[in-house]
Formats: structure tokens, sequence, C-alpha cells
């Protein structure tokens, strides 16, 4: 009787497709019920912002919600800087693009007297809209708004467009006295920091405007 020889079972190597391999280690293949979560959407300040304004309202829009008038210079009435007040609380400068009345508003820049309670109401109220800053009370470098005797500290709230400045003038060097309050809203200055993305530079030119053959190494 003849023995019957076994022969052991050929191991199977696994086929593997790049494709689906990647599929699976991602999670992340279509219909695989995942979902990549959205970019939040860009933060914005509510409108109108202060005191029934917001930067890009025009001027026509600004005279209708405030009697305002045009700020006197050393060079007479400026038609793009116009101005008013609530009498013993704060004065407000509005500042246009230009001196037509369709202009839009650009900067404003709120002025708070003595009344510290009418200062703080005012601040608080504007505050509770911003979300949180980006820096609170920082200590500014240069006294733009604040004298020598005194300190300023900045608050700053931003979103997508815009800035916000909280501005606090406190006495320096230990005297005693109570802190001046400004608040500016101003436009964001985006400056480009480079070409764009996929942005080719073209080639140098030589004095007869030719493009310079660069050596190769």
């Amino acid at each position: 009787m003849s023995r019957l020889r076994r022969t052991a079972p050929k191991r199977r190597v696994p086929v593997l497709i790049p494709g689906i391999v990647l599929c699976v280690l991602a999670a992340a293949c279509p219909g695989s019920g995942r979902r990549v979560a959205a970019p939040p959407p860009p933060k914005r300040f509510a409108t109108p912002l202060f005191d029934g304004l917001w930067l890009g309202m025009t001027r026509d829009e600004a005279g209708r919600v405030h009697p305002m008038r045009p700020a006197l210079t050393s060079a007479g009435r400026s038609r793009r800087v116009w101005i008013y007040d609530r009498p013993g609380e704060y004065a407000v400068e509005l500042t246009f693009a230009a001196s037509r009345p369709d202009a839009r508003l650009e900067r404003i820049d709120v002025h708070f007297g003595a009344n510290q309670a009418a200062s703080q109401r005012a601040i608080t109220a504007l505050a509770g809209t911003l979300g949180e800053p980006e820096a609170r009370r920082r200590k500014a470098t240069t006294n733009a708004y604040c004298d020598r005797a005194r300190e300023q500290f900045d608050t700053i709230f931003s979103d997508a467009s815009q800035y916000v400045f909280v501005t606090e003038c406190v006495p320096a060097g230990g005297r005693r006295g109570p802190p001046l309050y400004y608040v500016s809203v101003k436009k964001k200055e985006l400056v480009p920091t480079g070409p764009p993305t996929g942005y080719v530079p073209p080639p140098p030119k030589g004095k007869d405007g030719k493009p310079v053959e660069e050596p190769v190494f």
C-alpha cells in the first residue's frame, strides 16, 4: 500500500491594491459615511457696531442717524471728517473715503469725557458684542492718545475686515487720577506677503530687454 505524500498547502500572499489600502488607512473613501468638517465661517462684527454706525455706511446714512458737522482744520472745514457728540458722554469723529455724500465710512474715533460711569457703560456694551479680544490691556510702545504723564493700554478686537481698539490712558509713575478712554474702529489693511500660490516670476532680462539665460550647474 503506497503512502500518500502530503504536501503543505501553498501560502497565499494577499494582493494589496494601493487605492484600497489608502482608503482603509485614511477612512475617507467616497461613500464611507465620514464627512470632512467644513472650516468655520469668518468672524463678523454686528451691524450696526457702535451707536448706530458701522464701517462701509455712506455719509448720507450716517447723517440720518446723527446730526453731524464737518471738522474744522487749519485749512478750513473738512468734508471728509465729520463730528457729532453726546454732551456729557463722548464725542465721535467719522472719517470718510471722500468728500461726497455717498462716500463710505472708513474710520470711527470715540473720545470719552470725564463721566466715568457713562464711559464704562458704553465700552462694556460694545465689548459684549465683539467676542474675545486678541490682546487685553496691552501696554502700547508709543502713546498715540495719551500725554507723557499717562501710560497707554490697548485692548484689541478684530473680525475678518476690521479692528476695534479700546484705549485706556492711566496716570503714570504712581500718580492718582481718573483714566481716559478712547475707542477706534478701523479697516484692516491687507498687505501681500509674497507672490500668490503657483506664481512663477518672469526670467530676468538683460540690457537688450531679452531674457538672460542662467547657467545650469
